[in-house]
């Protein structure tokens, strides 16, 4: 009995944190704003927090439609994680913003595209030189961000993102469509399956005495 019973605490255990890991990977859309107070449109990223004014955030579950703001800095933060399965992919974006006085889009730090011209797309991704697109390969597991800056002047235009993996077909940039990058390899999933079987029969063994 002692034995069964340490067997199944060491289930539980597993399987709690496993299924914590897994929690863990959800991705996260975040969304903030701010007045223009510093013409700063060099470097998009240090004139984002070149401004002086209050930042408005929210998150989102998908970045599509969202209005730009009149006389406003913007800043898309996407973080996400790469799973075992995906390891050593490749994914592609393409990031449509209402930006007259340009953006600049960076991946872990590093800037993948910048576009000082005026931006705007009217909901055609063939389009392709209103957008702030970029690509990475080799990616490692982990967690990864996107980050994009931008700067609008006025008109509130409709904005969107998507993604290709691997020269796939494009997707929306949601949170429910990065959190696929998140799964791990079919063997970790067994151990997962594995734990939840043992716990089952913990159970079973109790029952029957």
């Amino acid at each position: 009995m002692p034995q069964l019973s340490f067997k199944l605490r060491s289930t539980v255990l597993g399987l709690a944190l496993a299924t914590a890991s897994i929690a863990a990977q959800a991705a996260l859309i975040t969304y903030e704003t701010r007045t223009i107070t510093n013409a700063s449109f060099g470097d998009y990223r240090a004139g984002w927090l070149a401004q002086g004014s209050a930042i408005n955030s929210s998150t989102t579950g998908n970045f599509s439609g969202q209005a730009g703001g009149n006389n406003s800095y913007d800043h898309l933060r996407v973080n996400f994680n790469i799973g075992t399965t995906f390891a050593g992919s490749a994914l592609a974006f393409q990031l449509a913003p209402d930006a007259g006085y340009g953006g600049a889009l960076y991946f872990d730090g590093v800037l993948l595209n910048t576009n000082a011209t005026d931006l705007w797309w009217g909901g055609n991704w063939n389009a392709l030189s209103e957008l702030l697109a970029g690509s990475v390969s080799n990616l490692s597991v982990g967690n990864h961000t996107l980050d994009a800056y931008w700067a609008e002047g006025c008109c509130n235009g409709g904005q969107a993102g998507r993604f290709s993996v691997n020269g796939g077909a494009w997707q929306n940039l949601s949170v429910a469509n990065l959190d696929r990058l998140a799964v791990p390899e079919p063997g970790s999933l067994a151990l997962l399956g594995l734990g939840m079987v043992g716990l089952m029969a913990g159970r079973r063994s109790r029952r029957a005495k």
